[in-house]
């Protein structure tokens, strides 16, 4: 069922990666297109069974992950004012850089969880730091375009991503829920105030 479930996801956010890019929010679809094959993997995990295979899929999780989320940090920067998306490159490759160094010393194990079958890392760094600031500075982009234009919706899929973070500890696929939110409120954040975002 929960297999099911992480399916699902990944056709919600398959679907808005589509929709951020025929808007031209580039930087958007390549993170919702990660996001979703993330679920997908996990979703088809116990399909594709222990092995080389599934191992290989699940460290192209961790790459995507590490190289696409902070660049969300300048799609923020770019819909609350054009002068910060130079700091904000430089912030979010220097968060590229600290996850990916991380993935150097990546050991996956499998794990079962609620008849999902998907790889974790066997020796956790720690917090999710990059992930962490990326979605701090989404929630403060969010409030300030509430604030400016009353567009809520970057500011609560922030805050429900950062809400389901803490929870898919023990529920993980409140985690890839949380992802979906934020993407669904990134687009239709998008719709509005589309012409400031990158790729426009």
């Amino acid at each position: 069922m929960i297999s099911v479930l992480y399916g699902g996801l990944a056709l919600v956010q398959a679907a808005l990666a589509v929709r951020l890019a025929r808007s031209g929010l580039w930087i958007p679809f390549a993170v919702a297109a990660g996001v979703a094959y993330d679920s997908a993997v996990v979703g088809a995990g116990r399909l594709i069974g222990e092995g080389p295979g599934l191992q290989a899929l699940s460290t192209g999780r961790f790459i995507a992950h590490a190289v696409l989320t902070p660049l969300l940090i300048v799609h923020a920067a770019a819909l609350v004012r054009r002068g910060l998306t130079a700091p904000a490159w430089g912030l979010a490759g220097a968060l590229i850089v600290l996850d990916t160094v991380s993935l150097a010393d990546l050991r996956l194990e499998p794990r079962w969880w609620s008849g999902t079958l998907r790889h974790v890392s066997a020796d956790p760094p720690g917090p999710p730091i990059a992930a962490l600031v990326t979605t701090v500075i989404l929630l403060a982009a969010g409030v300030t375009l509430w604030v400016r234009r009353r567009t809520p919706w970057l500011c609560l899929g922030a805050a429900a991503l950062l809400a389901t973070a803490g929870a898919a500890v023990t529920v993980p696929v409140l985690g890839n829920a949380g992802e979906a939110v934020l993407i669904a409120a990134i687009a239709a954040t998008g719709d509005r105030d589309g012409r400031r975002g990158p790729g426009r």
